[in-house]
């Protein structure tokens, strides 16, 4: 949640990331919430469809991390090149397929040629960033005519400001999101070892700004040079709790009805989903 802190730099932000993601790199894979099985079935499909409509050449991961889009798009791409600052983080992406691409990197200057991109994708990532500007306008350049930039996971705006000002107890559900959001950094710190106010710093659009609002989101890829831009909304208020304690039938259900009132239900989302045509 934004919170008075210190002003802080471009580097700061680097500097937390590498700190914060190095320590998590050996637990990553086993820890984070979208290396469940059901996640990664619903992310493979995605990039298996856009490898048919847009071309299966190349994909380019911006924040590539331990490498969870790249081993999902190993069975549709020919070559992935993945790009991150965090050393420990990219030493445990698996090479052997011979068609992998790692290089430790800020994603705001990538070396890769102008236009030889299918797909981008930047999952879990654009809201670590100071400046999504740098990053965005790389992914444009580095894309082919007509190729995609793809994320997920990024924080609603809406979601984080409904739930900020919150009494901090609440009954059940409610309150485990309440912790997710607002004690985020004291359970990195407890677990981890990782500094809270480094959390803070490298969480920076989701803990710093208080999240990312879609609308300035699509000015931005459209400011930027992409010719059609779709942000939806997802992963509503409790869904994990409803897909898992009763039925997947009922979580799609659930998200129908709040897709169906949008805009008035977009604080019940938790994240965004960017797709960006060039």
């Amino acid at each position: 949640m934004p919170r008075n802190e210190p002003e802080i730099a471009p580097q700061d932000v680097l500097k937390a990331n590498i700190e914060f993601h190095s320590a998590l790199a050996a637990s990553y894979d086993r820890d984070q919430p979208h290396f469940r099985p059901e996640n990664r079935a619903l992310v493979s499909a995605k990039l298996r469809r856009y490898a048919e409509e847009v071309g299966n050449r190349v994909m380019v991961d911006l924040g590539c991390g331990t490498g969870f889009m790249v081993q999902l798009a190993l069975p549709w791409f020919r070559t992935i090149y993945g790009f991150d600052v965090t050393h420990a983080m990219i030493s445990q992406i698996g090479l052997s397929s011979g068609r992998v691409v790692i290089c430790q990197a800020d994603t705001g200057f990538i070396p890769v040629q102008s236009g030889v991109a299918d797909l981008v994708t930047a999952n879990t990532f654009l809201h670590h960033l100071y400046d999504l500007r740098p990053t965005v306008a790389e992914a444009w350049r580095v894309l082919k005519n007509g190729g995609v930039f793809y994320s997920e996971e990024d924080p609603n705006f809406y979601f984080w400001d409904a739930l900020k000002d919150l009494p901090a107890t609440q009954p059940g559900l409610l309150q485990r999101e309440i912790d997710a959001v607002q004690k985020t950094d004291e359970i990195v710190e407890d677990t981890c070892g990782v500094a809270a106010s480094t959390v803070r710093i490298a969480e920076f659009q989701k803990m710093i700004r208080g999240g990312m609002k879609p609308e300035e989101l699509k000015n931005l890829f459209e400011d930027v040079g992409f010719s059609s831009v779709n942000i939806q909304p997802y992963w509503f208020l409790g869904q994990s709790s409803v897909h898992h304690d009763q039925s997947a039938e009922d979580a799609q259900t659930v998200d129908n009805y709040l897709r169906r009132v949008l805009p008035l239900s977009i604080p019940f989302f938790k994240y965004l989903r960017i797709e960006a045509r060039k």
